[in-house]
């Protein structure tokens, strides 16, 4: 059998890859959770938010972003008593 030789920037593309794909997996809770709820923003927010923050720190930035999205995803949705127009600002 022959040794298997990687390069230091094989190495680094590999990471990102598995990194990402991390990222990705984590990203489906509030994805799932944000479609199922109504919250369509917060949903692909999440993915969105997992997926980079998996590239850049695999499950240490991925991890917390997918559980503030999913958070936000399950509060119900805010609706007022008045119009729009007649809403007045605190």
């Amino acid at each position: 059998m022959q040794d298997v030789h990687l390069t230091y920037n094989d190495l680094i593309i590999y990471f990102g890859i598995a990194n990402t794909l991390l990222g990705l997996l984590f990203g489906l809770f509030p994805l799932i959770v944000g479609l199922k709820t109504g919250h369509r923003k917060h949903a692909f927010l999440g993915l969105v938010g997992s997926i980079i923050g998996g590239f850049i720190l695999s499950v240490i930035l991925a991890v917390p972003i997918a559980m503030v999205f999913t958070i936000l995803a399950l509060r119900p949705i805010a609706v007022s008593d008045q119009p729009a127009d007649t809403v007045q600002p605190a």
